[in-house]
């Protein structure tokens, strides 16, 4: 796996786009931002948004694909969020039996995580990422100069992934605790943690692409947060859901953490999600987190920061996780 390439222009990511044998992929918001940049492409102009991110977006992109004349030879270049690199990266997984591709990610979120290491897929039936491929990028293409037109959304949604990042790595965490006011402020000072997050998400893929057991972690928050995501409609951006997921777990095994770690774990959540956990039950959540793919043997799967950078696989039957949850949603 090669390094991303971070940089403040756009530079790369032009010349990614006017390479020989180029086929973009792009949402309707970075298309109207940035114009210029699809001057000329072959593309397609994907809706913005999660309920985009469908096998029948991923049927549009390859029917384009083909009315554009494209070989097994193209190169598919993603320019957009994690919802447009996840389904570009499996249109270019599908198409012929799969060609290469270029990640560019244009948001926080992208940036740190979901755009980089290859996990591409999409969404069905309301349940994340369960159609899906292993297919690694060729390049993935960091400008930061896409930050500039950030929502501000978009940038506590890259914050929940990167204060995972801190829960799961001791330099991160120190950074993270010494700046988080800079970070959800959007000080130029965290163009370091940004560069940081980049590089370890970086290092856990290139120990572990097919997540049988270092990048597992990585799914910290996501067992709750997922569930929760679905049952609330995604009315709010995915890293607030991780962030509020990272809290729910954290409060299931309260007891066992250490004190002063658990009430900065719920610092740092709340400072990225300024939003109350949603209205929904415990036994709602858990009959969604059973349909998660990171589950075995009928139990339910919590990957736990319990400090330091260390983590915990817990394996809770059903009725286990149901009575942990119960216990801490009156106080989140």
């Amino acid at each position: 796996m090669n390094a991303a390439e971070i940089a403040d222009s756009l530079e790369n990511a032009e010349k990614a786009l006017f390479g020989s044998n180029v086929y973009a992929v792009t949402d309707s918001n970075v298309a109207d931002l940035y114009p210029s940049l699809f001057s000329g492409v072959r593309k397609t102009v994907m809706g913005a948004g999660e309920k985009y991110k469908t096998l029948s977006t991923v049927g549009g992109i390859i029917s384009d694909m083909v009315e554009a004349g494209c070989d097994r030879q193209t190169t598919v270049v993603a320019v957009g969020g994690g919802v447009t690199g996840d389904v570009a990266g499996f249109a270019a997984a599908c198409f012929m039996r799969g060609v290469k591709w270029i990640n560019v990610p244009t948001t926080l979120l992208a940036m740190v995580d979901s755009g980089i290491g290859g996990k591409t897929g999409v969404d069905v039936g309301g349940y994340k990422n369960v159609a899906g491929a292993f297919h690694m990028p060729e390049r993935v293409i960091v400008c930061r100069d896409f930050l500039r037109t950030l929502p501000e959304r978009e940038w506590l949604c890259g914050c929940g992934e990167m204060i995972k990042h801190a829960l799961l790595d001791k330099a991160i965490y120190g950074e993270t605790v010494k700046d988080i006011s800079g970070l959800v402020g959007r000080r130029r000072s965290t163009d370091k943690l940004i560069e940081m997050n980049v590089r370890y998400k970086e290092s856990i893929v290139a120990a572990d692409f097919k997540e049988s057991g270092l990048r597992k972690r990585l799914n910290a928050g996501h067992t709750v947060g997922h569930a929760v995501e679905r049952l609330d409609g995604f009315r709010l951006s995915h890293g607030e859901y991780v962030a509020l997921g990272l809290r729910a777990e954290a409060g299931m095994f309260a007891d066992e953490l250490d004190g002063d770690y658990y009430k900065t774990v719920c610092e740092l959540c709340a400072a990225v999600c300024r939003h109350r956990f949603p209205p929904v039950k415990a036994d709602e959540i858990t009959e969604t987190a059973r349909a998660d793919k990171k589950n075995a043997h009928g139990n339910i799967v919590v990957m736990l920061p319990t400090g330091g950078g260390n983590v915990r696989e817990i394996s809770l039957s059903p009725e286990e996780f149901e009575r942990r949850l119960d216990r801490c949603l009156s106080a989140l």
